[in-house]
């Protein structure tokens, strides 16, 4: 159980990784039209995912944490690791590709591609912990 619960707080590398490729996306799509300046534009983006997408964060915490605590309760053998986190990341990008092409907004497929990203600097960690 000590081990799920190190597992499960490896996913600041998600979190981090999701909401810097986030704010760089947002702070570029203020900056291209030109009707803002840096600091509104940094003042906007922050205020937009800390408020904004906040339901997104508590949703992809809460999904990502479950996640990990169901495949790594049951098998703590390191050998499927990668199976896992591949199956893991598609299970939580299933949603983004439904708001990605419900909502046109390309937000979402920057936060599929940044979670890819996140899972795969996550990995050596939880080889460590295995």
């Amino acid at each position: 159980m000590k081990k799920v619960l190190k597992i499960v707080l490896t996913n600041w590398v998600n979190i981090l990784t999701v909401y810097i490729f986030m704010f760089v996306w947002l702070i570029i799509s203020e900056l291209i039209p030109g009707y803002v300046t840096l600091k509104e534009a940094l003042y906007n983006t922050f205020g937009s995912l800390i408020v904004y997408y906040l339901p997104f964060w508590l949703g992809f915490s809460m999904l990502i944490a479950l996640l990990d605590f169901l495949f790594f309760s049951f098998d703590k053998n390191s050998q499927y690791t990668n199976y896992k986190l591949i199956f893991e990341w598609l299970l939580i990008s299933l949603p983004f590709i439904y708001l990605l092409i419900e909502y046109n907004q390309w937000i979402f497929l920057v936060a599929i591609f940044a979670f890819s990203i996140g899972q795969y600097l996550r990995r050596p960690y939880i080889f460590k912990i295995l």
